[in-house]
């Protein structure tokens, strides 16, 4: 299923820390902190299990981490202003590759 990931952490090395773990996961970024894509229950439930932990470990009160499912059609919705680089087909999982 897609998800939505953003967080607001003001340390550095637990800010970067997050984003390895969950662009390893297979999620884009789409802005600073803000990441979507396609990824199964497991590995979700492992990657939120990881996220909480080190948030709780090093974060501060102010900190926050955001995990939110979204449906393929709320992605095609999306309204994007500046950066324009983005592929809504490819962030949805609705682009396929023919390979001949």
């Amino acid at each position: 299923m897609l998800h939505l990931i953003c967080y607001d952490i003001t340390n550095n090395s637990l800010r970067a820390n997050f984003a390895r773990k969950i662009i390893a996961c297979g999620l884009d970024r789409i802005n600073k902190s803000v990441y979507l894509g396609l990824i199964k229950e497991t590995p979700l439930n492992n990657l939120e299990a990881e996220l909480s932990r080190l948030l709780k470990l090093r974060g501060q009160p102010q900190d926050s981490l955001i995990i939110l499912p979204i449906l393929a059609r709320q992605v095609q919705d999306m309204r994007i202003y500046g950066r324009n680089d983005l592929d809504k087909d490819e962030l949805s999982g609705e682009k396929s590759t023919l390979i001949l």
